[in-house]
């Protein structure tokens, strides 16, 4: 059986779960999954300039579109800057996916400010909130990811 890389996996699991929209910011540990989206075509990106701006536009297009918003940063901050668009998002019952890219697990827990523990600081704002840790993992966490996010308010008419 082929290997197909981790990133690539992600993507054609977000594509199958109907994303086609993505707002973020490039950095290093979330740049192999931007490199998957482009060589996958199927998911456009809006670049900005602060994550924060990225969450609040992922939670605003779910909420025009009806789709879920994703949302994409790297390691440490970005994961951070998140928390402010998913808490406007679950106030409301707003379907959003944020994904950030995470340090090498060699130097997870060790107080490298880019290791932050995302998923601790993540779970009081959402309905879900995972740190994957083996390639092996994805598929069933990004279904039950799209699973949570099932649009809990009606969509728009």
């Amino acid at each position: 059986m082929p290997k197909m890389r981790t990133v690539d996996a992600i993507v054609q699991i977000l594509e199958k779960e109907g994303a086609t929209e993505a707002f973020g910011l490039p950095g290093a540990a979330i740049n192999p999954l931007y490199s998957a989206m482009k060589d996958h075509g199927g998911i456009r990106h809006t670049l900005h300039r602060h994550v924060e701006g990225a969450s609040h536009a992922a939670d605003g297009y779910s909420r025009a579109t009806g789709k879920i918003g994703l949302c994409l940063g790297t390691s440490g901050p970005a994961g951070t800057d998140m928390i402010t668009g998913l808490y406007a998002a679950i106030a409301d019952s707003i379907p959003m996916l944020c994904i950030t890219g995470q340090a090498p697990t060699n130097v997870l827990h060790k107080e490298d400010f880019q290791a932050v523990d995302i998923e601790s600081i993540a779970k009081p704002v959402t309905k879900y909130a995972v740190t994957v840790l083996e390639p092996g993992l994805v598929p069933g966490t990004f279904a039950k990811a799209s699973r949570s996010c099932a649009r809990t308010v009606p969509a728009r008419r």
